[in-house]
This record gives structure tokens, C-alpha cells and sequence, in this order.
């Protein structure tokens, strides 16, 4: 096993498959709470041409997971840090496209290739969406949300975002439950903290502006994804000038896994096209 230590000096591990493909290097970014591990059917398929990088993202899958949580943390920052640091110890100096997943995943594919345009060949978004969620109260809270307000996510919290969050915090602190013991917190500091993410995760969404992808980017969602809604995938599609739209029925949040020969065909026949 392969791993390259980051710049806290924590050890992240990464695979890099098929190295002598004389075809573009491929970038693999996994969602929250998941690994690498997760696109194995895609690693089968495309590895048979391409170079394949994929890596653990701090505190995910083999990579080592942080002695403390630090609820403030930006985690989306970290991982594009040590994207870069990973494919500079790699010597990836050729164009390459990004794969990413869900609202991490996929939110890293984006934010990277807005910073590196001339870098990026191809994007593309698996059940992703436009929503910041980059660390553990984010992501708590915005699963405790129906799934009615994650489709008009702005529109809701604009008029009750007091509401939401006082019938969320007591469950993200019964989530934290374990972590929390050995913090010094009184009550009203942890909840000034969960405020403070979801205040500043809403006014990041109002703020966040994808058109400035240049890439060819391909976007695929899911019919029944109660995570990231389709209605997200449409709303990346039309932020997107050179992007392509393809939301596959019977299929969830989980698209890659679930309906993997679907997926796969849609990925390999949109890079071939390239």
C-alpha cells in the first residue's frame, strides 16, 4: 500500500494505477465518510486505459484519522491542498480529468477546477451538488433534513432557518455524543459552533458561482437520490456553460455502485467523445 504524508504530517493513502498509460491521467474524489474504495467498479473498467489516482482524504478509509475533531475544520481546503501536494510528489504534469462524488467529492471537482483550468481536461459530477458540506456538523445537519427541503434548500432556509435549526441542534449534539466528552464546552459554546457552520454554509451556497468551470463537465444524477437531489444535478447543468446532463432512473445517491454498467457506459462514452 501506497501512502504520502501531508503538510500536518499525517500519512494519506492513495493508489496509482496503470502509471505507464500513455492516455490522460484520471482523478477519483470520494464523498464524506467514504474512501477511494467506493468507485471500485469504475476503477475496473477505466484502468484498462488510463491512469487512475485516486487517494483517502484526511480521516477517510486507510488514510490516518486525526487524534481530535476540530468541528470547524474546512475540509474541502485540506483535500485540495493535498491534491495538489499528491499529484506534485506523482509528477502529474500533463492534463487530466477529475471524477468526483457527491457533495464533497463532487464540490472539490468543482472548486479545483475553477483554481487550476488549465490543468483540467475533463470534469466529472456523480450525485453531486452546490452545497458546502466540508465537515462533521454540516454533514449532520443537512441529513437530518427532508428531503423536500433539500430540494429548495435557499428557498426554505431563508424564511425558517431558526426553525431548522432548533429541532436539528439536539440531534447533531446526540451525534457528537461521544466526541464531545472530552471537550470543554458549556452548552451555549457548542451551540454558537453548530450556528456558526450552518450560518456560514448557507451564505457560502448564496455566494458559490460554477460558471466559471471551462472544462467539459458531465454531470449525472440520480432519479431517486434523496441526498443531492436531481433538481441539484439541473441546477449544476445550467450553471455550467460546457456541460452535458444525464439523471439515471432507478437509481440513488449511490449511482456508481448501484447502477455501476450504467454509470460506467455514461463516463467512458462522454471521455471517448473528448
Amino acid at each position: 500500500m501506497s501512502y504520502f504524508k501531508n503538510q500536518e504530517g499525517y500519512n494519506l493513502y492513495y493508489e496509482n494505477i496503470n502509471p505507464d498509460s500513455k492516455k490522460c491521467s484520471i482523478i477519483l474524489l470520494h464523498g464524506f465518510a467514504s474512501s477511494a474504495s467506493f468507485f471500485k467498479a469504475q476503477i475496473k473498467i477505466l484502468k484498462e486505459s488510463y491512469r487512475i489516482i485516486a487517494f483517502d482524504a484526511l480521516g477517510h478509509g486507510r488514510s490516518d484519522h486525526p487524534k481530535e475533531i476540530n468541528f470547524s475544520k474546512n475540509l474541502r481546503y485540506d483535500i485540495i491542498r493535498d491534491l495538489e501536494d499528491l499529484l506534485r510528489y506523482l509528477e502529474i504534469n500533463e492534463k487530466y480529468g477529475i471524477i468526483g462524488h457527491s457533495l464533497v467529492g463532487g464540490m472539490i471537482g468543482q472548486l479545483y477546477a475553477i483554481k487550476h483550468p488549465e490543468d483540467i481536461k475533463f470534469l466529472i459530477l456523480l450525485n453531486s451538488g452546490y452545497i458546502m458540506i466540508d465537515n462533521v456538523i454540516r454533514n449532520i445537519f443537512y441529513n437530518l433534513l427532508p428531503y423536500f427541503i433539500r430540494m429548495n434548500f435557499l428557498d426554505v432556509v431563508a424564511n425558517s432557518v431558526e426553525k431548522l435549526l432548533d429541532k436539528t441542534i439536539p440531534y447533531i449534539i446526540t451525534a457528537l455524543s461521544d466526541t464531545l466528552a472530552g471537550l470543554n464546552l458549556t452548552k451555549d459554546k457548542l451551540y454558537m459552533q453548530i450556528e456558526d457552520q450552518i450560518f456560514r454554509m448557507i451564505h457560502e451556497i448564496k455566494e458559490y458561482d460554477p460558471s466559471g468551470i471551462s472544462c467539459p463537465t458531465l454531470i449525472i444524477g440520480g432519479r431517486l437520490d434523496n441526498f443531492a437531489p436531481e433538481q441539484m444535478s439541473e441546477k449544476l447543468h445550467d450553471m455550467i456553460p460546457n456541460s452535458t446532463l444525464e439523471i439515471i432512473d432507478m437509481a440513488g445517491h449511490f449511482a456508481p455502485a448501484q447502477r455501476k454498467e450504467v454509470v460506467n457506459e455514461l463516463i467512458c462514452n462522454f471521455i471517448k467523445k473528448l
